[in-house]
C-alpha cells in the first residue's frame, strides 16, 4: 500500500497531465461531429473484429459437436434411404432377401494405423450400440473393413488395408466380380484379383462393392482402375486407386444386416450336408 501511495506521490504531475489530456480528448470528440463519428467507427471496427475472432474460436471448439450432429443426421438419412428404396414395389422385386435389409450405425475412429501390413482400426461403438463381430464398416465414399472383436463400448475393425482382408467387388459398368486385397505398400491403393478377361477393363473404370456377401450392400464406391497387365489371356496386377483417404478416417458407419445371420446359417448348413 505504501508503495502505491509513493508511486502516485512521485508521479502526480504526469498522472495529472494524462488525466487532463483524457478530459480534453473527450470534450473534443463530443463537441465535433467529425471526430465523434471517426471515434465511433473505429470503436465499432475494433469491437467487430474482436467479436468475429471470438466467434471463430467458439466455432472451432464446437466442431466436435457439429461433426457428431452431422454424423447422426447422415445415419438417419442412410437408414431412411434404405427403407424408402426397399419399400418401393419395383425396387423390392429386383432385390435379393438380405441385401435389402441393412441398417447404419455411425461411429468414430479412435485408432487408425494405416501404414502397417496388417492394420486394425478401433471405433467407439460396442455391444451397447448393437455392434457385433462380422459387420461391415463403410464411409460415404468407400469400404473401411469388417468388425473383429467387440467389447461393451468399443470394437476393432479388420481394415481393407490388411493382408488378411478379402472383399467382394465388381465393376460398376457390368457384373464381372473380383476380390480386393492389399499388398501392404501404398495405403491409397488396393489390388483386384480373379477378374475374368471377358470384363474388358479400361483405365478409369469404377469399382464398387459386389453385394455377394452379408457384410456390404451392392454399389458402395471403392475406387478406379489406374493400372493393369494381361498375362496368358488373364488380367493381373489390377491396381485400384481408393476414393477413401485412410489417413483421415474419422466418422464411419457400421452396417447391420438384419437377415445376415439367417443367410450365413443356411449357407453353412448347405455346405455341411
Amino acid at each position: 500500500m505504501l508503495q502505491l501511495i509513493k508511486f502516485f506521490t512521485n508521479n502526480k504531475v504526469g498522472l495529472l497531465f494524462v488525466f487532463l489530456e483524457f478530459i480534453a480528448f473527450t470534450f473534443i470528440i463530443r463537441s465535433h461531429s467529425y471526430h465523434h463519428s471517426k471515434y465511433l467507427n473505429s470503436a465499432n471496427a475494433t469491437s467487430g473484429a474482436i467479436l468475429k475472432k471470438s466467434s471463430a474460436i467458439k466455432n472451432y471448439f464446437n466442431l466436435k459437436n457439429q461433426n457428431k450432429a452431422l454424423a447422426d443426421e447422415n445415419e438417419l438419412l442412410l437408414n431412411r434411404i434404405e427403407q424408402l428404396t426397399y419399400s418401393t414395389p419395383i425396387q423390392k422385386s429386383k432385390r435379393i432377401d438380405s441385401i435389402s435389409n441393412y441398417n447404419y450405425i455411425n461411429a468414430t475412429v479412435i485408432s487408425n494405423p494405416y501404414s502397417k501390413r496388417n492394420n486394425i482400426l478401433t471405433i467407439d461403438k460396442g455391444t451397447v450400440d448393437s455392434i457385433k463381430p462380422n459387420m461391415g464398416v463403410v464411409l460415404s465414399n468407400g469400404i473401411v473393413g469388417i468388425t473383429l472383436k467387440v467389447s461393451k463400448h468399443y470394437a476393432t475393425v479388420l481394415s481393407i488395408l490388411n493382408s488378411q482382408s478379402k472383399i467382394n467387388a465388381k465393376m460398376k459398368k457390368d457384373h464381372h466380380y473380383g476380390s480386393l486385397h492389399w499388398n501392404g505398400q501404398d495405403f491409397t491403393k488396393v489390388n483386384l484379383d480373379d477378374l475374368p478377361i471377358q470384363a474388358n477393363i479400361q483405365i478409369g473404370d469404377t469399382i464398387i462393392s459386389g453385394g455377394k456377401s452379408v457384410f456390404f450392400p451392392e454399389g458402395i464406391p471403392i475406387g478406379t482402375i489406374t493400372d493393369f497387365t494381361i498375362n496368358n489371356k488373364a488380367y493381373g496386377n489390377i491396381t485400384i486407386n481408393l476414393f477413401a483417404d485412410f489417413s483421415e478416417l474419422h466418422n464411419v458407419y457400421v452396417i447391420k444386416n438384419i437377415l445376415g445371420n439367417e443367410q450365413l446359417k443356411l449357407e453353412a448348413e448347405s455346405i455341411n450336408e
